[in-house]
């Protein structure tokens, strides 16, 4: 079955078949989840992408037509899968940013204190989680959230490139969404 066309192989995923529907993602897998990890910078989202633009191709199998090369298809895919990636892990860093930074600054006789316990064990939890992180990437973290600087302000303060501010940040964000889960 690998020797077969994507026209081929795919012809033959419209028929059910899970088994060209394997060739099809040990062909172009790794290809698409290069393009996705360079991306996002996580592994673990990349694969999730990888997984969901695959899921997509299955279930939308009988009504995708191709003319030679199921590649460009998947690419479009995989680029679209990401841009929503993206919008949603801009909505996770501002509902983060709205459920932890008003609790840090709430006066102490304001809540329950079920709720100060709360807070302060995911105070320090996050406190703990950014103190293991690598320099560049606490300082970048903590120019940007803590002290509210610009990307460009940070690039400039720590010499380093606006991508490697964006990419730490992003970065960072991932690891304490993965440890508030």
């Amino acid at each position: 079955m690998k020797e077969l066309s994507d026209k081929e192989l795919f012809d033959i995923v419209k028929d059910d078949n899970t088994q060209a529907f394997s060739v099809l993602f040990e062909r172009y897998g790794n290809t698409l989840l290069s393009f996705i990890l360079k991306r996002v910078g996580s592994i673990t989202d990349a694969e999730d992408i990888l997984q969901d633009v695959f899921a997509s191709l299955w279930n939308r199998r009988h009504k995708i037509e191709i003319e030679a090369s199921i590649y460009p298809y998947l690419f479009k895919a995989a680029k679209y899968e990401v841009i929503d990636w993206m919008v949603q892990d801009q909505k996770r860093i501002k509902h983060f940013e709205r459920l932890v930074l008003p609790l840090e600054d709430e006066p102490v006789g304001a809540s329950s204190s079920d709720e100060k316990l709360l807070v302060q064990e995911l105070s320090f939890m996050l406190d703990h989680e950014i103190a293991k992180m690598p320099t560049t990437m606490q300082s970048a973290f903590n120019l940007s959230r803590v002290e509210g600087l610009s990307i460009k302000e940070i690039a400039f303060r720590l010499s380093i490139s606006e991508q490697t501010v964006k990419n730490n940040i992003s970065l960072a964000l991932s690891r304490l969404k993965l440890k508030t889960k």
